[in-house]
């Protein structure tokens, strides 16, 4: 009988080189090689903003230059909102401590948002703001829930 996929093996393919989530404490780091891929593909889609930015200049389009800029000052800010996001794992010296249903529910989260930043990334090639600020807020709202998630435990 095949194993069924959870949301840890989820997360462990977007995470390149990473091994799998065999121990407790290991699951609980994950999370931050996660956003550190995460963070990487941000940077990737301000670098693809950048060129953007410069072919609406070039083209003397300067609205679309300044909504671009825009949306790229919001992105430069969201990454690092993300690289610097508290971990999935408990304070040593606090009552409240995150259980395995709890972590389970921070991976879905992160999995949402990587998947989030994902569409973000190939939506950024068609150049359309309107449904680049779309997924963009989803980005947002994930991490706010995630962070408001995991700072109930501290």
């Amino acid at each position: 009988m095949e194993r069924k996929i959870n949301i840890l093996d989820k997360i462990g393919s977007l995470i390149p080189g990473y091994r799998g989530y065999a121990e407790k404490d290991g699951r609980r780091n994950c999370d931050k090689l996660l956003r550190d891929s995460i963070v990487v593909q941000l940077v990737e889609i301000e670098n693809v903003l950048h060129l953007m930015m410069a072919d609406s200049l070039k083209n003397k389009d300067k609205e679309r230059m300044h909504n671009l800029e825009a949306l790229r000052k919001q992105i430069d800010t969201f990454r690092s909102k993300v690289n610097f996001a508290p971990y999935g794992k408990s304070a040593l010296f606090t009552d409240e401590q995150i259980n395995e249903d709890e972590l389970s529910n921070i991976y879905q989260y992160d999995y949402d948002l990587a998947n989030e930043v994902s569409n973000l990334q190939t939506l950024i090639q068609g150049g359309e703001i309107s449904a680049i600020a779309f997924v963009f807020k989803q980005c947002n709202e994930i991490l706010q829930k995630r962070n408001n998630y995991i700072n109930k435990f501290k």
